[in-house]
């Protein structure tokens, strides 16, 4: 079970999301967190690496987000071949809040974080970190740390 208290990313790897986001603009960009579930405490999901997915979403791309599942099913055997963990997902809000929104609580899946990126024309503006709640009814925000450094040697690393 996912349960950190927070998540911890490179300011590295932030800004390489941040020019996702912008390239992806006035659509979603959307991708994957990878890292590990650090157990001891603090407990806390430590994104190492971040795999970029296209938005497969058929209609409103700027409103939604689907990541293809067939790359989805790759990533989490290549993860679970590197004993690493598929943390939860990325994607950017086009002008819009960093908070979830409806169609983002419809498809939420438990014991999962969701990093938002709102975007505004021409930059990112806020970015903000989510999980479902034990009920699913809602969202709670999860605390972001930054790290100026990758948190180990793979960290910092953005795949297409």
């Amino acid at each position: 079970m996912l349960d950190e208290s927070h998540l911890l990313i490179s300011t590295e790897v932030l800004e390489l999301l941040k020019k996702e986001a912008l390239e992806a603009y006035p659509e979603e960009c959307c991708g994957i967190l990878v890292g590990r579930v650090r157990t001891q405490e603090p407990r806390k999901a430590e994104v190492h690496e971040v795999k970029v997915a296209r938005n497969s979403a058929v209609e409103r791309r700027r409103e939604r987000y689907v990541i293809d599942p067939e790359q989805l099913l790759r990533v989490q055997a290549e993860t679970r071949e590197r004993e690493l963990d598929v943390l939860g997902y990325y994607h950017s809000h086009p002008e819009d809040s960093a908070i979830p929104g409806q169609a983002d609580l419809e498809t939420a899946w438990p014991d999962t974080i969701y990093l938002i990126l709102a975007v505004e024309r021409e930059r990112v503006t806020e970015v903000r970190c989510w999980r479902l709640r034990g009920s699913g009814e809602a969202f709670a925000e999860v605390p972001i740390g930054y790290s100026c450094c990758p948190v180990d040697s793979t960290a910092g690393t953005i795949q297409r």
